[in-house]
C-alpha cells in the first residue's frame, strides 16, 4: 500500500503472505492376490488433490509380468506444482500355478509287443499353460509282469506332476 501525504511524499506498507508448498496424502498402497497374471489388470488409481483442492493426475508405470508366480507392480507417481513427486502402488501377488491330472491309466495286453507308448494326456495349467511332459518307461518284462510309462509334467514354478500308464502283460498261452 502506498501512501502519499500532501507534501507529495509517499510511504509505502506491505503485507507479504507466503504460500506454503503444498501438502498431498495418498493412501495406503493397494494390494490383492490372483491366480493368474492375466487377473492382474490394471487398478484404478486414487484420486488425489492437494490441501488446496487441486487434483493431481499420476503418471502409471507397469511392472514386468513374472514369469510363473511373483509380484506385478502398477506405480502410480503424482506430482504436486511444486515438483514433489509422491508414489502410490498397486501389487499384485500371482499364486503358484495349479495343476490336475487325470487318472493313471492301466490296461491288460496278451504280449509285451502290445504295450506300445500310449499318448500322453494334453495338460495345461490353471492359467491356461500347456506343460508338455517328459516320458520314461521301465524295461519290458521277461515273460509277465508291468510295463510303466511314466509321463512327468513340470510346471512353471518347478513342482513335478506324475501320470503313469501301466500295461500288465498276461502270462503266455501255449
Amino acid at each position: 500500500f502506498t501512501y502519499t501525504d500532501c507534501n507529495g511524499q509517499s510511504y509505502v506498507w506491505t503485507y507479504t503472505y507466503t504460500i506454503s508448498a503444498p501438502t498431498v496424502v495418498l493412501p495406503a498402497n493397494g494390494t490383492a492376490t490372483v491366480a493368474c497374471v492375466a487377473d492382474a489388470t490394471v487398478p484404478t488409481a486414487p484420486v488425489v488433490n492437494d490441501n488446496c483442492g487441486r487434483p493431481i493426475t499420476p503418471v502409471m508405470t507397469v511392472g514386468a509380468d513374472p514369469v510363473c508366480t511373483g509380484d506385478k507392480v502398477y506405480t502410480f507417481t503424482y506430482t504436486d506444482c511444486n515438483g514433489q513427486a509422491y508414489v502410490w502402488t498397486y501389487t499384485y501377488t500371482i499364486s503358484a500355478p495349479t495343476v490336475v491330472l487325470p487318472a493313471n491309466g492301466s490296461s491288460v495286453v496278451a504280449c509285451v509287443a502290445d504295450a506300445t507308448v500310449p499318448a500322453a494326456p494334453v495338460v495345461n495349467d490353471n492359467c491356461g499353460r500347456p506343460i508338455t511332459p517328459v516320458m520314461t518307461e521301465t524295461a519290458d518284462p521277461v515273460c509277465t509282469g508291468d510295463k510303466v510309462y511314466t509321463f512327468t509334467y513340470t510346471d512353471c514354478n518347478g513342482q513335478a506332476y506324475v501320470w503313469t500308464y501301466t500295461y500288465t502283460i498276461s502270462a503266455p498261452t501255449v
